[in-house]
């Protein structure tokens, strides 16, 4: 396990140390990320995500792969890609506690922390000690009981994951904003992931219909 300052250095290190000159990222990824790949001077090579946030696509076996543990929910995807995929890199940036699978795995300490910077790149094989927050799988499992009947977002993560947020997927761009003022109002902060995509991409759903809700 290493130690850096930001997520995106971790990753900056695994481009450099490694000598990637190509990897696959996905459209819908963080734009401090894609930025950190553009730096380096990496080709990326851009795929699709379905409806459960899984790759539409088949990979070369030997290429990297970034793929990023959504939300935190996406558990079971990492398992599976990293089943089949022998340089996966995970994204953990919204699962902290996660354990590290893949070739490679990086996280980031002040999306869960009181901190202003940390982040940590781990290895296969290696084993993420932190202690579980409980209380925010608490809250997740809250808000899932509250608005799983009407979230277009079919959950189904590991029983042991601790995310980021708890993910609403709204049925219409105005019932998306709505919500998201309705929280904001009650002092929660709210941000839309991320950048916008084309309306034809899949993706644009959740960029337009996704309200992300803090846990803390």
């Amino acid at each position: 396990m290493l130690k850096f300052d930001l997520a995106r250095n971790a990753l900056k290190y695994l481009l450099i140390e490694y000598k990637i000159q190509e990897i696959y990222i996905p459209y819908y990824l963080c734009d401090v990320i894609r930025h950190t790949i553009f730096e380096e001077k990496v080709k990326p090579v851009f795929y699709h995500i379905d409806d459960n946030f899984f790759p539409v696509c088949d990979f070369p076996k030997d290429s990297y792969i970034l793929y990023p543990d959504y939300f935190g929910i996406c558990g079971k995807n990492v398992e599976v890609l990293s089943q089949i995929y022998p340089k996966l890199i995970v994204d953990n940036a919204h699962a902290f506690y996660s354990q590290p699978k893949g070739f490679a795995s990086f996280n980031s300490a002040r999306k869960f922390l009181p901190v202003k910077a940390g982040a940590y790149l781990w290895f296969k094989d290696e084993k993420n000690n932190f202690p579980p927050d409980f209380e925010r799988r608490k809250v997740f499992d809250n808000y899932h009981k509250l608005y799983s009947e009407t979230n277009k977002l079919k959950i189904d993560m590991k029983e042991d994951s601790i995310p980021f947020c708890y993910p609403y997927l709204a049925k219409t761009i105005d019932e998306a904003d709505k919500l998201a003022y309705e929280l904001m109002y009650k002092g929660l902060q709210i941000y839309r992931y991320w950048r916008p995509l084309p309306k034809s991409y899949n993706e644009y759903k959740f960029y337009s219909r996704l309200v992300p809700i803090p846990l803390n």
